[in-house]
């Protein structure tokens, strides 16, 4: 009798559950902590630190988390290394002359022109590219400021792994899909389709320590490369013509130690406890001086 009278109360076909009104609109300009100052770390520092308190949640527990929090910090996981590759570039543009070149005929939008600072305005040219696999962002530094990020198989493979891992995690709940199964092997995932993605802590600490690797040797070859295009050594034009384009760089660590410093700042680590810039300026002005001799040397 009582099933009767809820059936006939209804007057909408269309309310088969019910709905809590919004009454309270979300302020969002109040969610976001306007008194924390913009770090002065490099961007790898400022992902290995991501990196290590999210690892904070799992790292002395004695048991697994909940699937749903483990899922939620392996997508922050994810966010960390998005938020690095934009540090990066961002850095770039404001140290490098070769970058900031690159991006001057790039367009952004007026109201990032008109409210971002001239430090945080290269943020903007990243807006229409997305970090989604190990192909985005070897595309992103191509596009962006011309050069070319070097990395080996195993580390692409691994990170486009975590990649439709992640692509699960945001758009399916964590559920398997199936071109997310064919891009992970579709012979050992065939029969676990629409399964979700169970995180043990265990599996935390690998894929956080992928990332690791994935970052690092984006960062290594990213310096080396960015370097390079700061030491020409091969000598280009035709025939009796050919000569070496100016390097930026003095030969001498006193004269060049300002500007080496902002390369040096950028891609180096105080957590993981890089060489000094001394250090690795020496390195990298004789191995660019031998190179250099050995392709300028007369032909015998």
């Amino acid at each position: 009798m009582r099933i009767k009278n809820r059936v006939a109360s209804i007057t909408d076909y269309s309310a088969i559950i019910a709905l809590s009104p919004i009454t309270s609109p979300l302020r969002t300009e109040l969610l976001f902590n306007r008194a924390t100052a913009i770090r002065d770390s490099s961007p790898i520092d400022e992902f290995i630190e991501n990196i290590n308190n999210l690892n904070l949640f799992w790292a002395n527990l004695d048991k697994d988390l909940p699937v749903t929090i483990a899922s939620a910090i392996f997508m922050g996981y994810f966010s960390a290394v998005e938020g690095y590759i934009r540090a990066l570039i961002r850095n770039l543009v404001s140290v490098d002359v070769y970058s900031l070149k690159s991006v001057e005929q790039k367009n952004i939008t007026f109201g990032a022109a008109l409210h971002h600072n001239k430090n945080l305005l290269p943020e903007s040219l990243m807006d229409e590219f997305s970090f989604i696999s190990s192909v985005n962002i070897i595309t992103t530094f191509k596009e962006l400021i011309s050069i070319d990020l070097v990395l080996d198989d195993l580390t692409r493979n691994e990170f486009d792994k975590i990649c439709q891992m992640r692509h699960c995690a945001v758009h399916r709940f964590g559920k398997l899909g199936a071109k997310n199964a064919i891009c992970l092997g579709l012979q050992e995932h065939q029969r676990l389709f629409e399964k979700p993605l169970e995180l043990k802590n265990n599996d935390l600490a690998a894929i956080s320590s992928i990332l690791r690797s994935f970052v690092g040797a984006v960062n290594n070859s990213i310096y080396k490369a960015i370097l390079d295009r700061t030491f020409p050594v091969i000598p280009t034009g035709k025939k009796e013509s050919k000569k070496v384009a100016p390097s930026l760089w003095r030969n001498n660590y006193k004269d060049d130690r300002k500007l080496f410093y902002k390369y040096y700042s950028t891609f180096s680590s105080k957590i993981e406890g890089s060489p000094s810039a001394k250090e690795m300026y020496t390195v990298f002005i004789n191995q660019k001086n031998s190179e250099l001799a050995r392709n300028t040397a007369p032909k015998q």
